[in-house]
Formats: structure tokens, C-alpha cells, sequence
């Protein structure tokens, strides 16, 4: 683990600054159009991504006594070798429809990754394990009951099992058998400070039909008009695709129910659907902004 260094950054961002680029204004590579809500607000500005997919010390731990960090270890061992790889240089480059079959592995690894390290898994880990201490764990599987028996006995409690997944670098046994797929947009995809959506997985109705519902299947956007498809359970592949307008606002509108429920702070999105999705959630137009507006949830 790396230690504490002097003058050391509080900020510990769980969403890569270098992916949050991708999103960002065209004026502007440091900020981003991002909406935020506000108990029954939603509210659409410019922000710095310095300012967003932050918590502060996220990563500091106590240990023997001693404060630790795997801030710059999560820097040095993922972030650094994955933002230089071949398959994200392609994707910085604006030529993501230069990505193969070699890039599958690699983007399903930080699909993962992101997953991981994230603040909201950090946060559903906390919630699981104060039911399991509290004996609510009707719905729980033996797996999980197991995990949290782990928690139970280990220092650090939650907060040690979120450092070991974040740092994880082997990929899931199941990486060889994926089909990765790799879409583009004709409009703008939107993303969240915890961007690699669920889209489906045994036991639950998928948004895009029957034929997913036995397939475990994730969606990251890759940047504002390309994104990826990392689908388990049917045939290994890698194959490249134009999705249609409509397809992509599905896609886009699970950020903003990921947004309206609580599992992302913030949602980054600048696209012509926006303002009409919000009416779709049930959120009317209530004025505008300096850089933006803001809506708020209809009581009808």
C-alpha cells in the first residue's frame, strides 16, 4: 500500500479524470455540461471535472495505527497503464472505430474496474453489510452471506474488501467468454460518475427484451458518440455496430433514472433529448440558469 506523502491530494477522484474528458464541453476539456439533483431539482450547469467523481480521503485508511493510502497505487498500477494503452489512445485520438477484437479485454477490465472502484459500491457495500449485521438477509445469496462473514472478521470492515476490488487487476474468469460489442451514435451518449450501467443479468426483465434476460450485460460510453456492449453467457466475440437514435436514448435515459434514484451523484450530458427526457421522468421546466436550467419534480 502507499504510504501518506506530504501535501498529499484530498480530492480522490473514483471516476478518471482522463475518462471524464471524453464528455467535456468542446470549448472547455476541463469542464463538463452535468446535471445534479437537488432533493426534487434537477439542475443542469457547467461544472470542472476536477469538481465532479471526487470524495474526499476515499482512499486513506488507518492501519497499525499509521495512515495509509492506495490513491497514487490505483494511479500507478490501473490508471496510468490503462490511459496509455492501445485501445484508449484510439478512443482519445477520435478513432474509436479503429478498435478490434484486441481492445475487448482491455475495455471490459475497465468496465470492471470502474464498477469497483466506485463511490456508489463503496456505499451499497456499507448498506448490505449493516443488514447483514442486523440479521436482514432474506434476499441475501450464499455468496453474499459469505463475502459479509468476511467483512465481519477482517479490519477495516467494508471499507478493506472496496480497497482490494479497486485495486484488482485480473480480469474476471468469465473476460475470455465475453462479446464485446462497440456502438456508435448518431447523438450524443451521456455518462454519470458511475458510468458502467447493468443492463441485464439472470433474474430480471431487461430493458431490450427476452432474449438478454439470461445474459449478464453492461453498457459503458466510451466517449460522447461511442460506447460498449460487454455481454456474458452467449458467444465470445467482437463485432462493431451503428445504433439508431432511439436505441441510444434508452441507453441514455438509464442515467437519468441511475441519477433520480440516488446511485450516481452526477449525470454528464449534453445532448437535444435532454429537456424531453426530463418530462418523461416527471420533472417540468421551472426557469433557467446562467448555464443552464433547472427542473422540478411534478406533484401531479
Amino acid at each position: 500500500m502507499s504510504g501518506n506523502r506530504p501535501n498529499k491530494p484530498r480530492r480522490h477522484h473514483y471516476l478518471p479524470r482522463f475518462y471524464m474528458r471524453r464528455f467535456t464541453c468542446s470549448d472547455d476539456e476541463h469542464k463538463a455540461m452535468v446535471v445534479t439533483a437537488h432533493q426534487n431539482d434537477l439542475v443542469l450547469d457547467r461544472k470542472s471535472i476536477d469538481r465532479i467523481g471526487y470524495e474526499p480521503n476515499l482512499y486513506d485508511f488507518i492501519e497499525n495505527g499509521s495512515g495509509s493510502s492506495i490513491e497514487s497505487e490505483l494511479n500507478e498500477r490501473i490508471e496510468t497503464p490503462f490511459s496509455k494503452s492501445l485501445a484508449w489512445t484510439k478512443i482519445e485520438s477520435g478513432n474509436a472505430a479503429r478498435l478490434d477484437m484486441a481492445d475487448g479485454l482491455s475495455i471490459y477490465g475497465f468496465a470492471q474496474h470502474l464498477l469497483r472502484r466506485n463511490l456508489a459500491a463503496l456505499c451499497f457495500m456499507k448498506k448490505r453489510h449493516a443488514d447483514f449485521l442486523a440479521g436482514k438477509m432474506a434476499d441475501f445469496t450464499e455468496e453474499e452471506r459469505e463475502i459479509h462473514q468476511y467483512i465481519e472478521e477482517i479490519s477495516g470492515g467494508p471499507h478493506t474488501l472496496f480497497r482490494e476490488g479497486a485495486l484488482e487487476t485480473l480480469l474476471p474468469e468469465d473476460a475470455f467468454a465475453a462479446n464485446v460489442m462497440i456502438c456508435q451514435s448518431p447523438v450524443p451518449f451521456r455518462t454519470s460518475t458511475n458510468p458502467t450501467l447493468a443492463i441485464s443479468y439472470p433474474g430480471r426483465d431487461s430493458i431490450f427484451g427476452e432474449m438478454f434476460n439470461s445474459l449478464r450485460t453492461w453498457w459503458l460510453p466510451l466517449d460522447r458518440h461511442w460506447g460498449a456492449f460487454i455481454v456474458v453467457g452467449g458467444p465470445a466475440g467482437f463485432t462493431k455496430e451503428e445504433v439508431s437514435e432511439d436505441f441510444a436514448r434508452v441507453l441514455n435515459r438509464q442515467y437519468l433514472s441511475q441519477l433520480t434514484l440516488g446511485n450516481a451523484r452526477y449525470m454528464i450530458a449534453d445532448d437535444p433529448f435532454l429537456e424531453a427526457d426530463l418530462e418523461w421522468a416527471g420533472f417540468a421546466f421551472e426557469h433557467s440558469t446562467t448555464r443552464g436550467f433547472r427542473y422540478r419534480l411534478r406533484s401531479d
